[in-house]
């Protein structure tokens, strides 16, 4: 039967005064909550694979299943990166969906209550938020162009799963359109590609592969697929 991680409620409900107040919470904090209450905890491989300067994409599929959220694997990756290049209040910086789908009632629709709260989660966890795709391209875009400023000054990795919310366990999937030139914007800014797989054993397993260099990835003409080949090729 496949493990069940529960919802981390205490975890939230601390990070809820960060979110009513517009402030920010401690990344590291949150996620190091999150992975205690794993149990088994899981397991980091090949962790010597994470490079000591911060200037990095993360790359990873999206390993969500029924009684395993995202967060699970997010907040799996974001200890090992933190225990690696020290602690920090932001040790991953998240791409994130910051919206739901719109609420249907009969023939009407409706704005979903999360278009509210989760862009200021995301804000709370120093996250770059952004829309379902197609959903938002200007919101998504003031995000974007917020990235890659300060991309240039980065003191942490960014992390992003170039599948988004349609990835599922066990399944490598195709990238989200766009992503692609993200990764290749970055790699001009000298930004290298860390895949990572997630997969389950008797545990969550998270594997760091070998990093795609800034000037592999700045010349070709699709960055993504090149990413998630790796990622697919990993143990």
């Amino acid at each position: 039967m496949p493990l069940r991680y529960g919802a981390p409620w205490r975890a939230i409900y601390r990070l809820w005064p960060a979110i009513a107040g517009g402030s920010r919470y401690s990344v590291d904090a949150f996620s190091r909550e999150v992975v205690g209450l794993m149990d088994p905890p899981p397991r980091h491989e090949n962790v010597s694979n994470i490079p000591f300067d911060p200037r990095f994409l993360i790359c990873a599929n999206h390993y969500q299943r029924k009684g395993m959220w995202i967060l699970h694997p997010a907040s799996a990756i974001t200890q090992a990166v933190a225990e690696r290049l020290g602690r920090s209040d932001a040790p991953v910086r998240w791409v994130v969906t910051a919206n739901w789908p719109k609420v249907r009632i009969g023939p009407w629709r409706a704005p979903n209550p999360g278009d509210w709260l989760l862009p200021r989660v995301a804000h709370a966890l120093h996250c770059y938020p952004v829309s379902f795709a197609g959903a938002n391209p200007a919101y998504t875009a003031r995000s974007l162009r917020r990235l890659l400023q300060e991309a240039r000054s980065l003191t942490a990795p960014i992390g992003l799963f170039p599948e988004g919310v349609a990835g599922t366990a066990g399944k490598i999937g195709a990238p989200l359109p766009g992503v692609g030139r993200l990764i290749q914007l970055l790699a001009r800014q000298g930004l290298p590609v860390l895949p990572v797989r997630i997969r389950e054993e008797d545990r969550l397993v998270v594997h760091f592969g070998a990093r795609i260099e800034a000037d592999q990835l700045a010349g070709i003409s699709d960055a993504a697929r090149l990413v998630m080949a790796r990622i697919a090729d990993l143990p």
